[in-house]
């Protein structure tokens, strides 16, 4: 069986690598990898842009949330996504609301070497001066490039504001 899989992995061109370049390269993607069990019943699948990476059909199918799903979307609900997150002092703590200007922005949902935490992304109360603050740390919201949004506040999320990892 391991025969057949390095096979078809040199037809495809691909490559096998490490574990840690893997999960960094989802990481800076926008993907979590690892630590999924802490999104289950927190998220719906357009907050943590399944729509973006086209998994979510609004036009077939039947799963878990659909319902809820195709109303977010249709009335244009969605006011929280996912998003990797930088730490830039302290340590993270998965459940700990994440503050701008003491105005509750989002929560740590996965708190291990590659973070994320959903965050309400429209919210008004952004400008590019200040950090997030969380419970023991300072962070910043890594975008991935292919996450096109339309942001309220979009100077914020510029690339000149985010790390240059991307």
């Amino acid at each position: 069986p391991l025969e057949k899989l390095y096979l078809t992995i040199k037809k495809l061109n691909l490559k096998i690598v490490e574990n840690k370049s893997y999960l960094e390269k989802g990481f800076l993607k926008g993907i979590p990898i690892e630590g999924l069990n802490n999104l289950q019943n927190q998220v719906f699948g357009l907050e943590i842009n399944f729509e973006k990476l086209n998994a979510i059909d609004f036009k077939k199918g039947c799963y878990v949330g659909q319902e809820n799903t195709a109303r977010m979307k249709l009335k244009n609900k969605l006011s929280k996504r996912l998003f990797p997150i930088e730490v830039i002092k302290g340590k993270l703590k998965e459940g700990s609301s994440i503050y701008y200007n003491n105005t509750e922005i989002g929560k740590i949902l996965i708190a291990n070497e590659y973070p994320f935490a959903i965050i309400k992304y429209l919210n008004n109360e952004f400008n590019n001066k200040n950090e997030l603050k969380s419970e023991n740390s300072l962070l910043k919201i890594i975008i991935p490039e292919w996450l096109n949004l339309n942001w309220n506040s979009f100077d914020y999320f510029s690339k000149n504001s985010i790390t240059n990892w991307l």
